[in-house]
């Protein structure tokens, strides 16, 4: 276990622990005091009660000391075991507070579900509910408890005590320990005074034999590395940053970021002795910053650096005024002046070091560069600009490469065996490309190259014992020092969950949650989902976790680090014989099926994920799972949930999605502390399901569209019991977004109001729908109940589907809307003056709707402020009221309305499938992308309504017949679209007046008539042209010019290039005329295109990247069109008919390092593969007759594909074999062999050693059977390879 192995590292630490508060706690027991009705009967519990209260609020105090005061003596003494049992007691007492929060807040939650219920009871049957008690804060029991709870009580052993009195003893418990964690604190203090004295009286240290050897990590500009490995791109940035002028100011900063041990400080001190960066400055200073900021030695240390060469004034400085800040840096200004420096701030831990950028802001300096090594960007602070360099670990050649020289050192490692190679490349497997890993681990394996030793230490991870300052463990431990102490609790949980588990921000903030982690500020607006989502970022940002956007990963070693420091409390079982469980274990991730009688010791398990369960009834029941907060099971094979789950009423995330179970019990609703829930499809809800009022997040995932519903609460309202809108009514604190479907089961307003949409404040996105076969309910009905679904003010998402009123509901000017979406409203035919006057509506969607108006006011000047984003689908369009004269209420296009501002900020704007669209266009100038697609409303009016959109950059138009009335005045109108960039045409007649733009760069047409390209020349800005299923043609007599263009695709397109000079006396003129059409051509794309006649290979000669799919009409121009290629980098050829590579032709293609043929029924061999150099990627697919590589070249030459990384080889029924040269290849990775039936052997050289990753699938039966049974010639083979895969 990692927890036993760095145990050295884990030692200077203790376990995290949150701020001990009893805040809380008393909180909660006063309200308990004051809401409890007293009677002669509890007179002596409440008694006891009060003071036992009064003991809690005296020992407040005491408990944050101890706190403080134990993180003071483990500082001063960190192997003093009395200190570490107190601070663990202490934790001990932590769990109890947070347990007695826990039972007070399931008693006021208990208590209030009832009230709620009986409220509801009482309106249902039309009683009073005046006469009801006022709601107590507190549950306490009563002769009409049911027999089913008391039998599910998870609290047997308290059965006969009365609630105060169970409170009473909790107190008393959590009293005494701290009375005892005081006493033996005041021991432990007045020993260390003691000692000290001692100590100071010369007589001994008493703690001297458990001092740890200091060894602090110091560094300096010079390295001990003779080469930097990889970081190429890094030292170009890098040397350009310094080397270019300041832009802003005379001082600039480059920070370099990353994790410990990823090599910081190597790339800085690499750059430090460039000799241009040398040449460069005048003067240059490196200062080891290190964690304790000093602000009198650094200045110091770089004026001894710029003083070195001066002996006479470095005299002066060193004297008795060398701790004189004021005389250091007014010496430091003067050596400055006029001088262009470089000064490296190596290892920084704080933004304390900005102090130094204010005094060399105040100097006459020249120019300064400053290099910040750092692992938190929060030291940056504001100067944190776009010359950030954040590192990751090396790529796998290059770590290799690093790893042989660290463990090989001066040795030559072609001198030792290849089993040496072999568990090397095992080893590289663990350490996930950080180059101090390599080091550490590198420096172990050198002090014996023998197998057994570097056998030993893979098996044992003994390396990760080494405790240097230099080495990976402490380097990483003392990040983790550096974290604030809720953060490392974040993190410290985090491995519970098994290396490369992938962690989604959203659930773990909510397991945090579950567990106290994240502290609420009361003060502040955020959430703490907004705070935990901050912990998130901190922790990525400093490198504990890798990733971006809301999914990341741990690094292994970094989840070494945090189950070291765990002390025991997370466990991850794997099973096996003589597998145990800490009783100290508080997190539990149990991977295979665990054994009850392991958890008899522990008691206080706080989190479970379990991926195999065997019987769930036995695990609820088991008392070590009582107290947990987090529940999450992976095992597909439960199919039911026992109500013993009523067990776990401290339970607050329960994932089941990837159960099988379709339903779930009644006692699950007891669980009140439940916030966050997360089920498979079921059948049904149960009938209490309401009851989960603390529920903040709920997922029923479906199993066809699982996305959708993860960011959903989709409920579908049914005749049928568990189903109706009521089941939401308590559920006030559900998050995010909610969809209502089949509200036609819903009949009446007061139904609809039992769901109390109005009071979920916290839902922002609301989805309502009636379903199709809801059509014949009544409208009348449907306005009810639409009216009866009003949604909380916070509202800003609306969508109302299929719904049959006529009118919208009176609550929706209410609203705060940014979004509104209207689908399938047929009878809805007005949006109301009140909706263009929301001021926060940006997107409003209007989908399949016969026809509607929008309502317009004369006294208003502006309609519809904020909106951004407007879609029209199937719906005919009109606008009401927008001119002032008395003509027709449907205005023309071009009118002009006056004054009035209409749609002022509208960018996006999408016309589908409409009949007609009467509007303002002219009052449109906000407007950046428009899309018109088969509305025959608008054919009469394009271009016409174009000509004042000004700030139109993207325009799409499909399915559209363009009347040519007058095609000068069309082309003036087209032509004042300044901003226009992209332009997509589909399916329309007459488009040519729409491509007399000259702004535009991307140009996509398809479906439409023959287009030359002789006729685009004018259009000099093309950088991207697409043409699909049309003629294309191109004229000798005119060339056009395409100066920016670098991607033309071909698809399903007739190439015809008519009348193209292919003569020889004149071929070397035709080249230079077609080069200087496409002189940045570098992507071309040519697919299904069946005919292609007079393509003059020359005009693409610096193509980078080629793909021909499927194109009969180039099958006779292949492979010889590639001929002359020289900047090809990239081949991709699909359902060509060719029967092998030339080697000529291939000599010619030397960048070429991507190669994939697919589908080539031809295809025998690859004779001319040794030709290419530069290849990396090899991919054969679904080439039958494909079974020689005819390359007898390789066996010569060891150099051939000297950067081949991997070879894919898919459905080549033929292939038997693969070639003895395999064996020679350097850097060889992959190799994968699919469905190939007749492969039946392996080389007679073997597998390269530089494999990592083998794949043999459906191949022949016997090779894979052999190549799995330990001690065949397969398996000695590939028993190197890492990764291996059969099926």
């Amino acid at each position: 276990m990692a927890s036993a192995t760095l145990s050295a590292v884990a030692g200077a630490f203790l376990s995290p622990l949150r701020d001990i508060s009893l805040d809380k706690l008393i909180g909660y027991l006063w309200d308990y005091l004051s809401s409890s009705p007293t009677s002669s009967d509890e007179a002596e519990n409440q008694q006891q009660l009060e003071d036992s209260l009064e003991a809690l609020e005296e020992a407040k105090m005491n408990v944050k000391l101890m706190q403080s005061r134990i993180m003071r003596l483990f500082e001063k003494h960190k192997q003093n075991e009395r200190v570490v049992g107190l601070h663990n007691k202490l934790k001990d007492v932590d769990y109890e507070i947070q347990d007695l929060e826990s039972d007070m807040k399931y008693m006021e939650l208990q208590k209030k579900v009832e009230e709620i219920n009986k409220a509801a009871e009482a309106d249902t049957t039309g009683q009073s509910s005046r006469g009801l008690k006022r709601l107590f804060g507190f549950y306490r029991p009563t002769a009409q408890s049911s027999e089913k709870k008391r039998r599910l009580s998870s609290s047997p052993q308290s059965l006969n005590l009365s609630p105060d009195a169970d409170v009473v003893k909790k107190i008393s418990s959590i009293i005494n320990q701290i009375n005892i964690i005081e006493a033996r604190m005041k021991d432990e203090i007045k020993l260390e005074e003691w000692f000290e004295k001692i100590k100071l009286n010369g007589v001994y240290d008493p703690w001297e034999q458990h001092h740890l050897t200091q060894n602090k990590r110091v560094t300096t500009s010079s390295t001990n590395e003779r080469k930097l490995y990889g970081r190429y791109c890094e030292i170009e940035l890098l040397i350009e940053f310094l080397k270019e002028p300041n832009v802003n100011g005379k001082i600039s900063v480059v920070p370099i970021v990353g994790m410990g041990g990823i090599g910081k400080t190597t790339l800085a001190q690499f750059i430090f002795s460039n000799t241009d960066i040398e040449n460069h400055f005048d003067k240059k200073v490196w200062i080891c910053v290190s964690e304790h900021f000093d602000r009198l030695r650094i200045t110091k240390e770089m004026v001894d650096s710029l003083l070195i060469d001066n002996t006479s004034s470095l005299s002066v400085l060193c004297g008795a005024t060398n701790n004189n800040l004021d005389l250091l840096e007014r010496e430091l200004k003067r050596q400055l002046t006029a001088k262009k420096f470089l000064l490296v701030l190596d290892d920084v831990w704080s933004d304390e070091w900005q102090q130094f950028i204010i005094l060399l802001q105040s100097t006459q300096v020249e120019a300064v560069k400053i290099i910040v090594t750092c692992r938190d960007p929060k030291v940056l602070g504001s100067l944190d600009g776009g010359n950030r360099i954040v590192l990751k670990g090396l790529s796998d050649e290059d770590y290799w490469l690093f790893f042989v020289n660290c463990a090989f050192g001066n040795k030559n490692p072609d001198n030792y065996p290849q089993t040496l190679h072999d568990l090397g490349r095992l080893i590289v497997m663990k350490l996930k490309g950080s180059p101090l890993a390599a080091k550490t681990v590198g420096r172990l394996l050198g002090r014996s190259l023998t197998k057994k030793h570097w056998k030993d230490v893979l098996e044992s991870d003994m390396w990760k014992l080494e405790t240097d300052a230099y080495d990976i463990m402490p380097a990483l431990a003392l990040s983790y020092y550096h974290l604030p102490q809720h953060l490392q609790l974040c993190f410290t949980f985090c491995s519970v969950f098994p290396k490369d588990y992938v962690y989604d921000m959203d659930n773990l903030i909510s397991m945090w949650i579950a567990h106290g982690y994240i502290h609420e500020c009361r003060s502040s607006s955020k959430t703490v989902e907004d705070i935990g989502e901050g912990y998130c970022h901190e922790l990525i940002a400093m490198c504990f976790f890798e990733g971006y956007s809301r999914s990341f990963k741990m690094h292994d070693l970094m989840h070494d680090l945090a189950q070291s420091v765990a002390h025991g409390e997370i466990c991850i079982y794997e099973g096996g014989k003589g597998k145990k469980i800490s009783s100290n274990v508080r997190h539990l991730c149990a991977q295979s099926l665990i054994d009850l009688g392991l958890m008899c010791k522990s008691n206080n398990l706080r989190t479970l994920v379990l991926y195999r369960v065997g019987d769930m009834c036995a695990f609820l029941n088991h008392g070590a799972f009582k107290r947990i907060r987090v529940l999450i099971v992976f095992d597909t094979n439960i199919q039911e949930f026992p109500d013993a789950i009523a067990h776990l009423k401290h339970l607050q995330y329960l994932d089941l999605k990837k159960t099988n179970i379709r339903s779930i019990p009644e006692s699950l609703c007891d669980l009140y502390q439940l916030r966050v829930l997360k089920l498979p499809r079921l059948y049904t809800l149960p009938s209490l399901f309401h009851n989960l009022i603390n529920l903040r997040e709920c997922r029923l995932f479906q199993d066809t569209d699982e996305t959708y519903n993860q960011e959903r609460l989709v409920y579908h309202v049914q005749r049928v019991r568990g189903y109706v809108i009521a089941q939401l009514r308590n559920m006030n604190e559900l998050r995010g977004a909610l969809s209502i479907e089949g509200l036609e089961n819903i009949d009446s307003r007061k139904e609809a109001m039992k769901g109390k949409l109005k009071e979920k404040c916290h839902i922002k996105d609301l989805d309502i729908s009636w379903t199709d076969i809801g059509h014949d309910c009544k409208h009348d009905v449907q306005e009810e109940v639409l009216e009866g679904l009003q949604p909380h003010h916070n509202l800003e998402q609306l969508r109302i589907k299929g719904y049959a009123g006529f009118k919208p509901p009176s609550w929706l000017m209410t609203l705060a809307l940014r979004r509104i979406e209207l689908n399938k409203c047929k009878n809805w035919k007005n949006l109301p003056v009140g909706l263009g006057l929301l001021p926060s509506l940006q997107e409003l969607n209007l989908i399949d709707i016969e026809s509607i108006t929008i309502e317009f006011d004369d006294s208003v000047t502006e309609m519809f402020p904020s909106l951004r984003w407007l879609q029209l689908r199937k719906a005919t369009l009109s606008f009401e009221g927008l001119l002032s004269s008395s003509s027709s209420t449907s205005s023309s296009l071009t009118s002009t309305p006056g004054p009035r501002k209409l749609f002022p900020r509208l960018q996006h704007l999408i016309v589908e499938e409409c009949n007609g669209v009467n509007g303002p266009w002219p009052l449109l100038s906000a407007l950046e992308t428009l899309k018109i697609n088969a509305c025959p409303g608008l054919q009469c009016h394009v271009p016409k309504c174009l000509q004042s959109l000004n700030s139109l950059t993207s325009l799409e138009i499909k399915g559209l017949k363009i009347e040519t009335t007058d095609t000068v005045v069309q082309q003036q109108q087209v032509c004042l679209l300044p901003k226009l960039r992209a332009i997509e045409i589909e399916c329309c007649q007459n488009m040519a007046v729409l491509l007399r733009v000259p702004s535009v760069e991307n140009l996509s047409i398809s479906k439409c008539s023959p287009v030359s390209l002789s006729a685009l020349g004018h259009l000099s800005f093309l950088t991207y042209i697409s043409l699909q299923e049309m003629e294309v043609t191109m004229e000798d007599q005119v060339t056009p010019k395409f100066p920016s263009l670098h991607t033309l695709e071909l698809k399903k397109a007739s190439l015809i290039f008519q009348n193209m000079s292919s003569s020889s006396s004149s071929s070397l003129s035709v080249a230079t005329q077609n080069h200087c059409c496409f002189p940045r051509l570098t992507t071309l794309r040519i697919l299904e295109c069946h005919e292609v006649n007079g393509l003059q290979w020359p005009m693409f000669s610096v193509l980078t990247e080629l793909c021909i799919r499927n194109s009969l009409g180039l099958d006779d121009q292949l492979p010889g069109c590639l001929n002359g290629l020289s900047s090809l980098s990239r081949l991709e050829l699909t359902g060509a008919k060719i029967k092998t590579f030339p080697e000529d032709v291939m000599a010619t293609l030397h960048p070429l390092w991507w190669l994939q043929l697919e589908d080539c029924p031809e295809l025998i061999s690859l004779e001319g593969l040794q030709a290419l150099p530069s290849l990396k990627r090899l991919f054969i697919t679904k080439c039958p007759k494909f079974k020689s590589w005819c390359m007898e070249g390789m066996i010569e030459n060891k150099f051939l594909l000297p950067n081949l990384l991997g070879i894919s080889i898919d459905s080549c029924e033929n292939l038997e074999s693969l070639p003895d040269w395999l064996s020679r290849l350097p850097v060889l990775k992959q190799l994968s062999i699919i469905q190939c039936p007749k492969f039946h052997s392996m080389p007679e050289g073997g597998l390269p050693s530089s494999l990592e990753r083998l794949n043999i699938i459906g191949c022949d039966p016997g090779l894979m059977e052999r190549c799995q049974r330990e001690g065949s010639s397969e398996w000695q083979m590939i028993q190197h390879i890492p990764k291996q895969n059969y099926i």
